[in-house]
Order: structure tokens, then sequence, then C-alpha cells
């Protein structure tokens, strides 16, 4: 009978992962903490109920026939936090002659809920020519009741942004100007030519992304060690004649699968050259300190922060307002 349960037990598993990989550009691997839930040979019980905890918000809602209050939730937190990114108006300088555009749906779905009783949000990215110049996120907490709603934003720009949010100035609402260039890109030493074709481009990328490492420290100086997704949150061939490949990969914690920084890899020219090389960048995406090597030389930090940021910084994270319960009644986008 063990044996059965567990035989249907990872036919669950796999079935969702495959309604995963086919409805979203991010998934999960997971497997391990699955794992570690067995001892003794036996099933510990606990892994079912956890399962949607595991998965965060990546299940698409067709997967959560059995809870429909659980998928109303989300659906009702997804369409808030997509009003809240949407207004935002981004142009990549002062001159708007080009325009940053949100990309409707989020890249990455993600919880955690180990923090202020339960966090889940949504990020998005805003592109240019096909190049991803923002990323954003919403999200929201506790878990159940009424929640904190904060925007979590960094720029990924090579130039200075130009940034307004739709009611701000009327309002006195928070919202985000950066007075400088989010991301510093530098060669990959040792990295190989970029291939020709965009599979292979990719799977030199994802090569690249693991010679990278981090770990976070937290006010009461507890480290965690990041891991990052196997997946790019943003692929994107540029129409920008110096990119031509490139890509937004994230490092988690332990501790959820919130993204605590963010790593840029572009096949793209360097000044007064002919050929494209590898080249990265990377960003804070947490207010804990943080530290980033590139085969085992540190070459990114980030100090720990007390306070909100300043609006004018490449990295902004504040809390904007209280929401109501979104458990048992409608709650408007513009709540």
């Amino acid at each position: 009978m063990v044996q059965l349960v567990v035989s249907q037990g990872c036919k669950l598993l796999e079935k969702l992962n495959m309604i995963m990989i086919r409805n979203y550009s991010t998934v999960i691997d997971r497997s391990a903490q699955m794992a570690a839930s067995w001892r003794g040979g036996r099933i510990v019980v606990a892994v079912l109920a956890l399962l949607p905890g595991l998965l965060g918000q990546a299940l698409p809602s067709g997967a959560e026939k059995d809870d429909p209050g659980s998928q109303t939730k989300h659906e009702r937190l997804l369409d808030i936090y997509t009003h809240e990114m949407e207004g935002y108006t981004i142009y990549r300088d002062a001159s708007r002659a080009e325009k940053a555009v949100l990309r409707p749906k989020p890249v990455y779905l993600w919880s955690n809920p180990l923090r202020a009783g339960g966090q889940d949000g949504a990020v998005f990215v805003w592109t240019c020519r096909g190049r991803a110049e923002v990323v954003g996120t919403a999200f929201s907490f506790p878990s159940k009741g009424p929640r904190g709603l904060v925007h979590e934003l960094h720029s990924l720009a090579t130039t200075v942004l130009d940034v307004t949010r739709k009611g701000a100035a009327e309002s006195g609402a928070q919202t985000w100007a950066p007075r400088a260039p989010g991301i510093s890109l530098a060669a990959i030493p040792r990295a190989p030519a970029p291939a020709q074709s965009p599979a292979q481009r990719l799977v030199q990328m994802r090569a690249l992304t693991r010679e990278f490492s981090g770990t976070t420290q937290d006010q009461e100086k507890r480290t965690w060690d990041l891991r990052l997704l196997p997946q790019p949150l943003y692929r994107y061939e540029s129409s920008d004649p110096d990119v031509l490949d490139g890509g937004v990969f994230a490092f988690v914690s332990s501790a959820g699968t919130d993204p605590e920084a963010i790593l840029i890899v572009e096949a793209r020219k360097a000044p007064g050259t002919a050929a494209p090389a590898w080249q990265y960048g990377l960003a804070r995406y947490t207010d804990m300190k943080l530290r980033m090597r590139h085969q085992n030389e540190e070459v990114f930090s980030a100090p720990l922060l007390l306070g909100s940021p300043d609006f004018r910084e490449s990295y902004r994270i504040f809390h904007d307002r209280e929401i109501p319960a979104v458990e048992n009644e409608k709650t408007p986008p513009g709540c």
C-alpha cells in the first residue's frame, strides 16, 4: 500500500510540474524539498498539506479545482499586483524618445511562508527593444486578513530612467525616480564566444550563471546561501544592434522563493568592438546584506538596509498602503 501511495504521489507531482511548464515561463524545482520529507520509508503526510505552499503561486488557476477559495484569492491578488505595476510609466531616459513597456503578465510568481505571517508576490519586467530595462515586484502580507502592499523595483538599464507613477503628484503617494543607471556590465572572465543559435546561447547562459553564487545576511546576523533558479525570469533577443541575446536570472534563499538577487547575462558588443561577448550585471533585490561571487571571487556587495531606500536610488522598496482582506469578498484592484 505504501508503494502504491508513493507511486500515485509521484505521478501527481509529475502532472503538476507539467501543468506549470505549459503555463509559466519559470518553474521552481522543489524535488529536493519533497525528498527531504521522507523518513524511514514512510510518507510524511505533512508534505501533501504543504504542497501548495511549496509550489507557491506557480500553480495555474485550473490546477486548484479542489480549493476554489484559494484560487479566487490568488486571482484577486494578481489583479491587484498587475494594477499596481501598470501605474508606472517608464522611459529609457529624460528625452522620452524610447518607452519601456510593461509585459502584460508577470514573469514569476513567488511565496515566502516564513516572513511577516506569509508573503506572496508577482515579478514583472518592462522592456525596450526587447531588452529588460526594469524589474518590479508587488507583494503583500500576511497571508490572511488585511494586508500590507509593498512595491519593489530595480533599474536594469544602462541609462538613467525617466519614471512617473500615475496619481502620485496629486495624492502624495510614494514613487520612484532613479538618478543613475541601474546596472554596470562587465565581461565574464574566460567565457566562450556566443554561439550561433539561440538554443545554444541559452545553454551557454545557463552554464555561465552557475559560476555565480551568493549569500544574504539579516539584521540578526543570520546568513542564507542563495540558490540560482534554473530558468531565466525573462529571456530576450534585442533589436538593439549592440545586444544579441540576454536573460534575467534570479537567486532565491531557503526562506522562500522570492528573488534576493538579479543576474543579467548578455551577449553584447563592448564599446569599440565588433563582435559580441558575454557580459554580466548584478543587482540587489533585497534589503538584507548581499554578497555575490563569481567562481569564489567576490564581485558585488550591498549593505543591509534599515529603512526604505531613497526614491532616487536604482533600487527602491517601500510599503505603499494597507489593502482589505482578499479571502472572502471582491477586492477592487485600485483599493
